[in-house]
């Protein structure tokens, strides 16, 4: 509640109060204001002393002349920054901003507005703020979370960037070629199951992505088998004008084993990596199918995999279970 300070009646608000000095009393809010309720300095700039404006009976004088002292008032921007933590989006204001917002175009208009004011689309290409993220960045870590990269993709789907933009699938391809042309070391850019139709694991810590590589491993375990999956053994050759680059699948030390089913021997370029294989090894290049290696049992893997010698990748035990016949 509300008194007036001349007829000592009782008002629900400051604006009530208000109109009724003016209607009343015949002044102005500012003139009851300045004799009632105006406490010592008020009026006057906090930091360069000028006259301030009056807002109305609820707000008073402000504290600042201008917008010059305004962002030199570090009491009150202390105070805004408070204000602003607290203050949070409810969900279904932030799934309307979403729904209502074309995130593409305004990445557009977002590009065209730094490329106009700093010459590039992005100020993080600026070497001036390339220097103080790398300043600020020495000696910390920060590693992504599960939880933190699961908001990120669910964030970017809604928004409907979750793909790549052409100009970025290239950009990932030329920088995939130029760091593969430096060194053809295969594990270090291609994951161990790349083929889920096929069973894949380690047999005693040696790598095998078909259920007839697992069966060559096991028919010669006698044998120091190591995988030829290394920058050493890697072959270039050229498959319909593009660069590749074969790597055999198993060596003993004297020779470099190829293991393919027969009836995949001229399936797409497997022809032309059997061609460079010989070229490169003779006679030490030796091409095992199924019938100078027969296929193990089921029973037999399952057995092996009991006694830890066979680790399966996720996938392989449905597969295992469902399509291996031998």
């Amino acid at each position: 509640m509300e008194k007036c300070k001349i007829c000592n009646r009782e008002f629900k608000n400051k604006k009530s109060l208000s109109t009724h000095v003016n209607h009343k009393h015949n002044i102005n809010g500012k003139q009851y204001y300045d004799e009632y309720l105006k406490k010592d300095n008020e009026g006057n700039c906090v930091v360069c002393g000028n006259e301030t404006t009056y807002r109305g009976m609820g707000v008073g004088y402000l504290e600042n002349c201008s917008q010059e002292c305004r962002d030199k008032n570090k009491e009150l921007r202390k105070k805004r920054s408070e204000v602003a933590k607290g203050k949070k989006q409810s969900i279904e204001h932030i799934q309307k901003r979403i729904k209502n917002t074309n995130q593409i175009e305004k990445e557009k208009t977002r590009k065209k507005t730094v490329l106009k004011k700093y010459g590039v689309d992005n100020v993080l290409k600026l070497d001036s703020v390339k220097k103080i993220i790398s300043e600020k960045s020495k000696g910390r870590k920060n590693p992504r979370t599960e939880e933190w990269q699961n908001k990120i993709i669910e964030s970017k789907r809604k928004n409907g960037t979750l793909k790549h933009t052409k100009k970025t699938k290239e950009k990932i391809k030329n920088t995939l070629k130029k760091y593969f042309k430096k060194d053809t070391n295969r594990s270090k850019y291609i994951p161990k199951n790349t083929n889920k139709r096929h069973i894949s694991g380690w047999y005693n810590d040696i790598f095998f992505r078909s259920s007839l590589e697992l069966s060559f491993l096991i028919n010669n375990s006698s044998k120091e088998l190591l995988s030829c999956e290394t920058k050493e053994y890697g072959i270039t050759y050229q498959y319909k004008g593009k660069r590749k680059i074969y790597y055999p699948d198993f060596t003993d030390g004297e020779f470099i084993y190829e293991i393919k089913p027969s009836t995949m021997l001229k399936y797409k370029d497997n022809k032309d990596k059997i061609t460079v294989g010989k070229e490169k090894y003779g006679e030490k290049f030796k091409v095992i199918t199924e019938k100078e290696s027969p296929y193990v049992s089921k029973e037999k893997i399952f057995s092996y995999i009991s006694e830890g010698i066979v680790k399966l990748c996720n996938h392989s035990s449905t597969i295992l279970e469902e399509k291996y016949k031998h």
